[in-house]
């Protein structure tokens, strides 16, 4: 049986790696979700290639009533991944961009996460999963990045709090929570760390790889290769836990 899986900020990084990844693995219909409408049609186009079916849909996930909109005019769904996020530097001593990137972050990290849940809860059903995608900085804090910090930590206090809650109902809700990705995002944290320690990029990533145990980044579809272990209908142990996809940063 095809399943229908909905997936958030499909239009790179670790939800374009997921939604191709779904694709390819069991040709399942993806319904992606995104701001970035060239972007997202690329995903699309390498969804149909791998031998699923794709139909992307130009929304923000900070907007509640768009995606409950969105909801209502979708079929059932098996399963959903929330991967759409942001990043950046939210000093605590900054000016008041600082304050403007601090609300935007948790606007599109946390909030995003929980609008999305409430918007598409509806078409799920008994059998349901739930994947909210946080990360390393989730587990401990790391200086001038609050904001970033704050919502991966509130996402995975939501992951526990809606695996208990949807339970009943059948559904499953974990989180995965990823070290050093290659992605755009990784890209400009790295190019911050470099500005701000006074080296080149190839330093500073030298320096982000030395804290890893397995002294590399990750490519997206290593990371999509886990979100797919928890999405698995066979996986029915996974109750509001996070998946560490860190390379041994986080041992617990």
């Amino acid at each position: 049986m095809t399943r229908t899986i909905l997936v958030t900020g499909a239009s790179r990084g670790i939800g374009r790696a997921v939604a191709i990844h779904l694709a390819r693995g069991e040709s399942a219909t993806m319904i992606l979700l995104g701001r970035d409408a060239a972007a997202l049609a690329e995903t699309a186009g390498a969804i149909r290639e791998a031998g699923g079916q794709a139909v992307p849909h130009g929304c923000d996930v900070r907007d509640l009533s768009d995606l409950r909109a969105l909801a209502s005019k979708l079929p059932p769904l098996d399963a959903l991944v929330a991967a759409a996020g942001i990043g950046g530097v939210t000093p605590v001593g900054g000016d008041a961009s600082a304050d403007d990137r601090f609300r935007e972050i948790l606007e599109v990290d946390l909030v995003g996460p929980w609008n999305t849940v409430r918007a598409f809860l509806p078409n799920l059903g008994p059998g349901g999963r739930i994947v909210l995608v946080a990360s390393v900085l989730g587990r401990f804090g790391v200086p001038g990045y609050g904001a970033y910090c704050a919502a991966k930590h509130g996402l995975l206090g939501l992951t526990k709090a809606l695996a208990l809650e949807l339970l009943p109902k059948g559904i499953f809700v974990n989180a995965v929570a990823p070290g050093w990705v290659d992605t755009d995002m990784a890209a400009q944290g790295i190019e911050g760390m470099a500005r701000g320690m006074g080296i080149s990029p190839e330093q500073a990533r030298k320096k982000a790889e030395a804290v890893v145990p397995v002294g590399r980044f990750f490519q997206p579809e290593e990371i999509a290769e886990g979100i797919g272990w928890l999405l698995n209908p066979a996986n029915t142990m996974q109750v509001g836990q996070c998946l560490n996809l860190d390379g041994g940063v986080v041992q617990i």
